[in-house]
């Protein structure tokens, strides 16, 4: 076996754990950042459990991903990862695109725009 395959078997596993770890986002990461940007519950609404999921008793975590600008609006957001209800995840993305973040901020502390994931916990206790 030579070198050059051996080191191509090496790699393939490791290019698989760089793409797999962005896959979540499905966008660039931002380097680099001081701090990242951070929701401020107190700019929007909670959002409101969906009535036919709180009869049916779902529950269940979604991670959503929020494109926030430098001035701290969101710009995109999507689910991440589902709760298993698409009910329960779209009442999140929706109520939570219209809050505001702190932004984050950059090597040379100046606001930047970055992708921010944030959890919601749907639970009825």
């Amino acid at each position: 076996m030579s070198y050059s395959k051996t080191r191509w078997q090496v790699l393939v596993p490791l290019l698989g754990l760089v793409i797999g770890g962005n896959a979540l986002a499905r966008e660039p990461a931002v380097q680099n950042l001081k701090e990242k940007a951070i929701l401020d519950f107190r700019s929007c609404a909670k959002p409101q459990y969906p009535h036919d999921e709180m009869r049916a008793r779902h529950q269940g975590t979604v991670t959503l991903l929020f494109q926030v600008g430098g001035d701290g609006k969101v710009g995109d957001a999507k689910v991440g990862k589902s709760s298993g209800f698409p009910a329960l995840d779209e009442a999140a993305r929706s109520a939570l695109a219209s809050c505001r973040f702190q932004p984050a901020i950059g090597p040379d502390g100046q606001p930047v725009a970055s992708w921010a994931p944030v959890q919601y916990v749907w639970s009825l206790e």
